[in-house]
Formats: C-alpha cells, structure tokens, sequence
C-alpha cells in the first residue's frame, strides 16, 4: 500500500503538475526567450496577456476622448460665421460654387506711370488724368476694377484758312480768343479793318496758327519770303498748310501764290479808327482886340449823327482827372486791337469831363461807340463811349468834373462800362500814360 500512497498526489499538487511545461526550466523555449526562474512565481499566459486591467480602460478612454475632440473641432470650424465687410470698403467672398460672370476677376491693381500712353499726348495731361479718381462705386458682391474712361485727343489745328463774320458785340480780343491765335496776327492778315471799330457783318481772315500769310506780287524764292517776315525757310517749307513738295529754300515762287509764314512777325500797325478829325486855323481878322475871336483854331470829329462839324477848340487845364467816381473797374486796356481804355461800373453812373473844353461831338457814333460825346481841350481831345444818357450839346464848353452823362452799353458793348481814349492830335494814345487808374 505504501508505494500506492506515494503515487497519490493532492489536488494542488496536480495543478501544479499541469501547468509544468513539458521541457526543462533551463532549456532556452524556441522563441529564443528564456523562461523566468523556476523559482519566481508563475503567471499563466492568460494574465500574462490580460496584463493590469486599469492600464487598458485608461488608453482606450483616452483614444476616445481625443477623437470627441477632432469631432468637435471640425464641426464649430464647418458652423464658424462667415467674416462681415467692413462698411468703409467692399470685400470679395468667394464661393466655392461656379458663377459666371463677365465682370473682370482680377485683384483691382494701381495703373502704373510707366504704362504704355499715346506718344502724342502732352505728358502732363495723361499724368493728371491717371491721378484722377474713379467715377463709379464698385458692386456689392462682386469683383469689381474701378476704371474711369477718358478720351485722350490732342488739340488738332484748324484745316487752314477760314473767313469769320463779326458778329454784335465782338471785339478782337474775343475773336482771337475764339481761334486760338493772337491779335496781331488778325490785324496784320487785315490791313482793311480799323482795330477800335468792327462792324457786324464784316469778315475777317483767320489763319490756322499766329504767322502771316503772304501773297507773292512778283517771283520770290521761299528764302527772301523767309527773311522778310524773320522766320527760317523751314517753317515755311515744313508747314502742313503750304504745298510745297520737294521744294528747297531757293525754290522760285511764281507770283500771285499764298504761303502761311508760320510764326512770321509784320512791321504792320494796327489801323485806328479815324473819323476824319480836322484842325483848321481861321484867319486873323483885325479889330479893336487885333486878335481872332478864336485864337486858338476850330476843330471837328465826323463819324455820325453826333457830329457838330467846327467847333472851337478851348484849351484845357493841362491835367486830366478820371471822368468816374470812385467804384470803377478797369476791364480792358490799351493795345494795338484797342484804342482806350474800358472802366467797369453799374449803368447811369455819372461821367465827368476828364478836363475843361468844348463839346464838338455828341450824339450816336456809327463807329461802334454807341452814344458818345467828344471834348476838344486844345492840343488832345477826350472821348467818352456806350453812354446810356447825353448831357451835352454841340459846341458846349465845360468845365473840368462837369457831368456830360451816364455810364451804359450802347454800341459794340458786351456790358456796362465806359470806354474813355486820349488822343493828342487826334491820334489815340495810352490813357495810362496821362493818368493813374
């Protein structure tokens, strides 16, 4: 019975003997591990892969919190509102859907100076046209370039030659204002015309550009035509207003052609109206004085119903005051195209005699002075124009500042204003140089 009671094993005892590899403990397992200590507690491969079971709940949590994080994350990223303009200017969203449109798309860009430009338009201009804002506001919503359209054409010069009718009211300055061109270049290209009176309805030349035109009287080369008015024969030659092909400086001009002599200068005067103003002396006629009643001679100023044919001619003081009161505006004064000086101020303004002496004019001129009165005062005379009131007769004399009338617009006259001439000897002389305005 003994050796069947050593066979006999306890419970515990099987287990253990179970669970014993079929190798010994200091064998190396296939894998290459070597088994723990045969002494060191066992642990069976389930807890071995089970390992500590707060570990596994802690990484799997973790796992899980992170990707509600993601989740989250992308949904308020997907729910974020979209960004507002600000009121001061307009700001572009682009959708993600196709819109066609036929408004450009491109960023709006500073045009640069250095852009290619007409090379035929002044610098200056196009720079100041490129500085200029926009004309439009751009759309909501859209893309939009803000442009503003400019047409950009240089001055082009008249064809050539043209015939001007005056018209009422027109003065040289006016005229050559309107075409551009100075006022000695209308006078010197016509010598028909007087430059203190135009009438309406008579005709003037106007060239294309300041020059003279010339008209040859018998053959001339373009060189002697060239000195003669101070310019190169180039400008003559070069102008596109003259047919001159393949001409040269020595090219011979028949006579009777027209050339424009562009920038060419005439030692022409300006004519000055001259209603026929005549001096006489009458004999001297013994008595008991010995001397003439009028020592001093008879003068007369024609030019219309206001004439008073021979009058006495009473010298003046010598010295001239302004025939205005206080108040005036000096609008306009002494050049070759006017013969005095025109003085601004409200109609029925008293006008006063510049100087003492004798009315030989007053009434209406057909020289384009309207009513008007003249005033001999010895060695000059004194013209007052475009009065609205007379208060003078023929053959008057008055005394310096006497009232002879009003300020108005009668004649060639634009507004109200006085025109006032000096003429020593009958001829029209700078008002300026006898009287401080």
């Amino acid at each position: 019975m003994a050796p069947h009671e050593d066979n006999e094993m306890t419970a515990p005892e099987e287990l253990a003997v179970m669970q014993e590899p079929p190798f010994d403990p200091e064998d190396t397992s296939p894998t290459g591990v070597i088994r723990r200590d045969s002494m060191a507690p066992a642990t069976s491969p389930v807890q071995a892969r089970r390992g500590i079971p707060w570990i596994n709940w802690l990484l799997s949590g973790a796992a899980t919190i992170i990707m509600l994080l993601a989740v989250v994350l992308y949904l308020q990223q997907s729910n974020r509102p979209t960004p507002q303009p600000p009121t001061d200017q307009p700001v572009v969203i682009i959708e993600a859907t196709t819109v066609p449109t036929i408004l450009p798309t491109t960023v709006p860009t500073e045009v640069s100076a250095s852009a290619s430009t007409d090379t035929t338009v002044p610098p200056d201009v196009v720079a100041e046209l490129m500085m200029q804002s926009g004309d439009t506001v751009p759309a909501s919503g859209l893309f939009y370039r803000q442009q503003t359209a400019y047409t950009i054409a240089p001055v082009r010069p008249r064809a050539g030659i043209e015939t001007y009718t005056i018209q009422s009211g027109d003065t040289l300055e006016k005229i050559a204002a309107k075409y551009g061109i100075s006022t000695d270049t209308i006078v010197w290209n016509n010598s028909d015309i007087f430059v203190n009176r135009l009438f309406p309805g008579d005709q003037l030349t106007i060239l294309p550009e300041n020059g003279i035109l010339h008209k040859t009287d018998k053959e001339q080369t373009i060189q002697q035509i060239a000195d003669l008015y101070h310019v190169s024969a180039y400008a003559i030659l070069d102008s596109e207003y003259n047919p001159l092909q393949n001409a040269k400086p020595t090219t011979l001009l028949p006579a009777g052609q027209q050339v424009i002599v562009p920038g060419g200068t005439s030692v022409q005067k300006a004519r000055y109206w001259d209603p026929g103003t005549k001096f006489t002396k009458p004999p001297v006629v013994t008595g008991g004085s010995g001397v003439s009643s009028n020592a001093n001679g008879e003068v007369s100023f024609g030019g219309g119903p206001g004439a008073c044919g021979y009058e006495p001619n009473t010298p003046g003081t010598g010295t001239l005051i302004v025939p205005l009161p206080p108040g005036y505006t000096v609008i306009r004064g002494f050049f070759p195209g006017h013969s005095g000086i025109d003085l601004a101020i409200r109609t029925g303004t008293t006008v006063f005699a510049a100087d003492a002496g004798t009315v030989i004019f007053a009434g209406w001129s057909n020289w384009g002075y309207g009513n008007s009165i003249v005033i001999a005062h010895g060695a000059y005379l004194t013209l007052y124009g475009h009065l609205s009131r007379i208060g003078v007769r023929c053959g008057q004399q008055v005394g310096q500042g006497a009232v002879i009338g009003a300020v108005g617009t009668s004649g060639n006259s634009s507004g109200p204003h006085l025109h006032f001439e000096i003429r020593p000897g009958g001829v029209p002389a700078n008002p300026v140089g006898y009287l401080a305005f």
